[in-house]
C-alpha cells in the first residue's frame, strides 16, 4: 500500500463533516465509552503531572479527559487536517488549548518530530495503518512508563467486516483500508520494546490493552 494514497484515503474519510458529527456528538454525550474505558484503566496507573502522546486523537477528548484528571501536557499527533482542526477548537472551547500541542504528521513515519511522553495512546488507530510492526514500534519506544492501544478482535465477523469495507473502499477508489492485525504480533512488537502488557479489557468489538514499560525512563 502507498502510504500517500493511504494518507489522502485516511483524510477522505475522516473529513470536516464526520469531524463536525463527531463534535456535536461530544458535546451531548462525552466521549464514549471505548475512551472511558482506557481514560479509567490509564487513570488507575495514575496519570497526574503525565505528560501524554496521542496518535490519531481524532476530535481529542480521550487526552482533554486525561488533562482534566490531572495530567500535564498532551501532544495530538494525527494525520487528518480536518481532525486536528477539529481537536483545537474543542480544546479552546474546554477551556485546555494551552496544554496541547498539535501536530500534522504520519507518525509512524515521522515520529521523531513527536516528543516522547509518559503514557502513549493509540485508540482505534492500529487498525488504519498497513504498517502495524513500524507504528507499534515507534509508539512503543515514545512510551516512558504506559501505552495504551485498542485494537479488533481477530474474530470471523471482523474479518468478514474487513472485506466488505475495504471492497467499498476499493469501489470508490478510496486509498483508505481497515487492517485486522495479529493480536499476538501486536502484542509482540510492543513486548520488543520493553513493554510488558499488564491489563487487557474488552469493549466489544475492540480490545484494549495497557502495556507498562519494565524499568521506567
Amino acid at each position: 500500500m502507498d502510504c500517500c494514497a493511504h494518507n489522502q484515503g485516511l483524510n477522505n474519510v475522516f473529513n470536516e463533516d464526520n469531524a463536525r458529527g463527531e463534535i456535536n456528538t461530544y458535546w451531548k454525550k462525552g466521549i464514549d465509552k471505548h475512551a472511558r474505558a482506557i481514560v479509567e484503566a490509564l487513570s488507575a496507573k495514575g496519570v497526574e503531572a503525565a505528560s501524554l502522546l496521542e496518535v490519531g486523537g481524532g476530535i481529542g477528548g480521550l487526552h482533554l479527559e486525561l488533562l482534566k484528571r490531572g495530567a500535564a501536557h498532551a501532544t495530538d499527533v494525527d494525520v487528518s487536517s480536518a481532525y486536528l482542526s477539529a481537536a483545537q477548537s474543542v480544546a479552546e472551547k474546554s477551556g485546555l488549548r494551552d496544554k496541547v500541542t498539535y501536530l500534522l504528521a504520519d507518525f509512524a513515519r515521522e515520529a521523531d518530530q513527536a516528543p516522547a511522553a509518559d503514557v502513549v495512546i493509540l485508540h482505534r488507530v492500529v487498525c488504519c495503518y498497513p504498517n502495524m510492526p513500524q507504528l507499534v514500534t515507534v509508539a512503543a519506544q515514545h512510551a516512558q512508563r504506559l501505552l495504551a492501544l485498542s485494537f479488533p478482535r481477530a474474530a470471523w465477523y471482523m474479518r468478514l467486516f474487513e472485506k466488505l469495507i475495504n471492497f467499498g473502499m476499493w469501489l470508490t477508489r478510496s486509498g483508505f483500508r481497515f487492517y485486522l492485525h495479529s493480536p499476538d504480533a501486536i502484542r509482540a512488537t510492543a513486548a520488543a520494546a520493553g513493554l510488558l502488557p499488564i491489563q487487557q479489557k474488552s469493549s466489544w468489538p475492540w480490545q484494549i490493552v495497557i502495556f507498562e514499560r519494565a524499568t521506567p525512563r
